[in-house]
C-alpha cells in the first residue's frame, strides 16, 4: 500500500544569530525542519516537518459537505495529514463515540489497516478521539486523531514505517495542532486518558 496521496476517500520565528563575528549554525543535512503553519481560513494551526500541498472537493453524496487536506510527506515513507470537514452551519453530526469509530473505522478500511487501538483523548483542550491502526504486514503504522470543533471536524494523520504511531514526531504532529480564531475560544473539558 502506498500512503501518498489522499489518506481518505469518502470522510474523510525565525532563527537568531549569536554575534556578528560567528557564522550562522546550520542544522545537519538529515534533521528535519518543523515549521508553523496556519489556515485562519479552516481554523486551525499545526507544525509539519514540509510545506503542505493542499486540496479541497466536496464530498460525494454529502453535498454541502466540504473535505479540505493539507498534507506534507516526509521523505519516501512518512505523510503527516490534516483533513478538515466542514459542514454548513449547524449541521455538523453530534460527535460521540458512535461517530468516531465510525469515522475510524472508515479510515481503516481506506488506508487499507487494521485499528489496533482507540480511545478517548483532548487535543487542543478539546475532547476528541485517538486510534492507531497498522496495514497488518507490519510496514505502515497510522496515528489518527478527531478534533471536533463547531461546523468542522479535524482528522490529524500521520503515517509511517512501524513503530510510527508512537513516535516523538508523531507525538509533535499532534500535539502542535491548535485551533485558531473563533473556535480557540471554546474548548471543552479537561484532559482525557490517552490511549
Amino acid at each position: 500500500m502506498s500512503i501518498r496521496g489522499p489518506l481518505i476517500a469518502a470522510l474523510i520565528a525565525g532563527a537568531a544569530m549569536s554575534a556578528a563575528a560567528e557564522e550562522p549554525q546550520t542544522p545537519p543535512q538529515d534533521e528535519v525542519q518543523w515549521s508553523d503553519f496556519q489556515s485562519p481560513e479552516r481554523g486551525f494551526a499545526i507544525s509539519f516537518p514540509a510545506s503542505p500541498q493542499t486540496t479541497s472537493a466536496p464530498v460525494a453524496g454529502q453535498n454541502p459537505l466540504i473535505r479540505y487536506s493539507f498534507q506534507a510527506d516526509e521523505g519516501d515513507d512518512t505523510v503527516y495529514t490534516v483533513v478538515v470537514l466542514e459542514y454548513p452551519a449547524g449541521k455538523a453530526p453530534n460527535p460521540n463515540e458512535t461517530l468516531y469509530v465510525k469515522m475510524i473505522s472508515a479510515y481503516a478500511r481506506d488506508s487499507q489497516s487494521k485499528v489496533r487501538k482507540r480511545g478517548p483523548i483532548t487535543v487542543s483542550g478539546r475532547d476528541g478521539f485517538e486510534a492507531i491502526t497498522d496495514d497488518g504486514k507490519g510496514k505502515v503504522n497510522h496515528l489518527v486523531d478527531i478534533v471536533p470543533a463547531g461546523d468542522r471536524i479535524y482528522m490529524l494523520i500521520s503515517a509511517g514505517p512501524k513503530g510510527h504511531a508512537t513516535s516523538d514526531d508523531a507525538a509533535r504532529f499532534r500535539d502542535s495542532f491548535r485551533l485558531t480564531g473563533d473556535q480557540s475560544q471554546s474548548a471543552t473539558s479537561p484532559a482525557a486518558a490517552s490511549p
